[in-house]
């Protein structure tokens, strides 16, 4: 397996989105936790010792705005993959993310979207 660094817009669109449509969520502090999540993977995979930086802090009208519901569960999905190497990994944020866009997805449709 290998494992990538998604990018801040990548994760902000997740956080952000998903911010606004659970009240009381911060999309900052989220955002930040997802982006931690992935370097401590990457970190534990290519035994690198970086620290994260915060997400550089983004405006709702920041995130894509043309993605639907699908590539938003297809975000989350890349994003799981990249944060999962460490063994004490615990994917249940992302997994309660990604049922949340999920709800508004129609049976079958599927994205090509990967990462942004």
């Amino acid at each position: 397996m290998s494992a990538f660094i998604c990018t801040d817009r990548h994760i902000a669109t997740i956080a952000l989105t998903y911010a606004s449509l659970v009240p009381g969520v911060n999309a900052q502090a989220l955002a930040d936790e997802l982006k931690a999540i992935n370097i401590d993977s990457v970190n534990y995979r290519y035994a690198h010792h970086g620290n994260p930086e915060p997400v550089t802090p983004c405006h709702l009208g920041d995130a894509v705005p043309d993605l639907t519901p699908p590539d938003l569960v297809a975000l989350c999905n890349c994003l799981d993959y990249q944060s999962c190497e460490r063994p004490d990994y615990d994917g249940t944020l992302l997994e309660n993310i990604r049922a949340r866009f999920a709800q508004d997805v129609r049976h079958g449709i599927k994205s090509p979207v990967w990462s942004i």
